[in-house]
């Protein structure tokens, strides 16, 4: 048994684990919200040009998600995307040492499945990046990952 003098005496671990948990989901709000924006978001050539026209190939229907946990589901920013035939449905783990695992979900262009399969460092020190592509309707989906 171990004894503590001093100020550790008089600390409780009740209100700290609590204040550990908040701050812990607000590092990885955003550490999410800057991964998006990495991952996710869209360099328009200057140049590009005026818009074409939709095309209505068959589409690849993937499952989209801003922020999931395992254990709390889709926490911000479900819904569903489309991307044409050849493209994929991506899974972005977010993991650190201890064990917790952060998921984004979305759609990955053609020019874009380059990422479909790499670990890498993320720019907040002890995390890691997984990132996991598949081929089939909602593939992406929380009860079709096992799979």
């Amino acid at each position: 048994m171990h004894f503590m003098a001093g100020p550790a005496e008089n600390q409780s671990l009740g209100p700290l684990g609590l204040y550990s948990t908040h701050r812990f989901l607000y590092a990885a709000l955003l550490l999410v919200l800057v991964m998006i924006n990495l991952v996710f978001g869209k360099h328009v050539p200057a140049n590009a040009g005026p818009p074409k026209p939709p095309q209505f190939p068959k589409y690849l229907h993937c499952y989209r998600c801003v922020l999931e946990t395992k254990e709390l589901g889709c926490l911000l920013g479900s819904d569903i995307c489309l991307t044409p035939a050849g493209s994929s449905c991506i899974t972005l783990h977010i993991k650190n040492s201890s064990g917790s695992d952060i998921m984004v979900s979305d759609c990955r262009s053609k020019e874009q499945m380059s990422d479909c399969s790499y670990t890498r460092p993320s720019p907040v020190f002890g995390f890691w990046i997984f990132s996991q592509c598949c081929f089939r309707n909602f593939c992406n989906n929380p009860q079709n990952r096992v799979h």
